[in-house]
């Protein structure tokens, strides 16, 4: 029994300091607030009963410069699964967050190409009431899912923790979608946003 009672205090304490360490080097972030960024919606209407995805085609460019920068597009969900997807059960729900499902950071000034599915209707558990039962038996929304794409930068220093913030996303005018920011030292980046 001692031994029982032994083994589960060293548990707890190596799960205690783990927790910690990974407190102490998460990076943080402000929150991400939807009205600095650019919504995004695919063009094809949700019908309640498949979920087709506008596929886009994404084209970043960085400005040389100290200060990091990235895109990120993020998607609300009003429920998800902290811990343990089983796929039929969660573990641990989590409260509602703008979850990231794409990013691209100035590691790659001259730019870099990627691709996105923009959802035509949001996830059952982000739908609430709106959700019917389709064909398959399954779940699917009738509503068009909150998409954001947002511009983020953090200031250069020694401190490896130190924050990321968000950028004021401006549109331009230009033949496709282009959104541009500016860091405080003046950097832009800037993303173009092709439609197939």
């Amino acid at each position: 029994m001692a031994r029982l009672i032994a083994t589960v205090v060293a548990t707890c304490a190596i799960l205690g300091l783990g927790a910690g360490s990974y407190a102490r080097t998460k990076v943080r972030e402000e929150p991400l607030d939807p009205a600095k960024g650019a919504k995004l919606a695919s063009r094809i209407p949700c019908d309640g009963v498949t979920n087709p995805e506008d596929q886009v085609k994404l084209v970043s460019t960085f400005s040389a410069g100290t200060v990091e920068r990235e895109f990120r597009i993020n998607v609300y969900e009003d429920k998800y699964c902290r811990r343990m997807d089983l796929g039929f059960k969660c573990l641990q729900e989590g409260k509602a967050l703008w979850k990231e499902e794409w990013s691209v950071d100035n590691s790659h000034p001259q730019g870099e190409t990627g691709f996105y599915g923009l959802a035509s209707c949001a996830e059952p558990s982000s739908a609430g009431a709106g959700a019917v039962q389709g064909r398959s038996g399954e779940l699917v929304s009738k509503d068009p899912p909150q998409i954001v794409l947002s511009g983020w930068y953090r200031e250069p220093g020694p401190d490896p923790k130190r924050p990321w913030k968000q950028a004021v996303l401006k549109k331009l005018d230009s033949r496709w979608e282009t959104y541009e920011f500016t860091d405080p030292a003046g950097g832009t980046a800037q993303i173009e946003i092709t439609r197939r």
